[in-house]
């Protein structure tokens, strides 16, 4: 999820609904996390009221404290659209588990250290699977996927994909791994992501 995937999340909420949810979130505190000031949060608007969260939770604590907020709300088709978007299991009360959110701040590290054999072991049709559970994960987005599709050989294509991703931080960089070990458990092994 990005930041315009929240915005959306928020313009589905009708101005009573809003204000409730910035007095919720006045109250949301995440692990030691203190909650958002009042004084900022009393005029934003649904953008403003975005960056605070970002801000002030990364974005896997924005994920889990907009879940625990819509389901006060009684919005859960709006907990089932973010869940849907998130590449990785939840627990509780829309919060990710701390040994989950660990693998996940891992991700990018992992593939960091693996960049060179994926690039130089990955193949054309893999790449292809990649970039289609990441498009659908919307961990990518069209123009990306097309920017790599239309570089030249295979290495190049694996070179831009992957860099794409680790950019986008851990949450994206989790979602390739775990694509990578469904679409190609051999080479995951290989690379010792699985």
């Amino acid at each position: 999820m990005d930041e315009m995937d929240f915005i959306n999340m928020l313009d589905n909420l009708i101005d009573g609904e809003f204000k409730k949810f910035k007095w919720y979130l006045k109250n949301e505190k995440v692990d030691d996390i203190e909650p958002i000031p009042v004084n900022q949060l009393s005029k934003a608007d649904r953008e403003e009221v975005v960056d605070l969260m970002l801000q002030k939770y990364q974005l896997d604590g924005t994920v889990g404290v907009m879940k625990s907020i819509l389901k006060k709300l009684s919005r859960n088709d709006l907990v089932t659209k973010i869940s849907k978007m998130e590449s990785g299991p939840a627990a509780g009360p829309g919060l990710v588990p701390a040994s989950v959110a660990a693998e996940v701040n891992k991700a990018d590290e992992k593939l960091k250290k693996v960049r060179t054999q994926f690039i130089e072991r990955v193949s054309d049709s893999v790449i292809r699977k990649l970039m289609d559970h990441l498009l659908d994960g919307r961990m990518i987005n069209e123009g990306e996927m097309e920017d790599t599709s239309d570089k030249v050989n295979r290495g190049e294509k694996a070179r831009a994909l992957i860099d794409t991703v680790r950019r986008k931080g851990s949450v994206a960089s989790s979602a390739l791994i775990s694509a990578l070990c469904e679409v190609d458990p051999c080479l995951a092994k290989e690379l010792k992501l699985m």
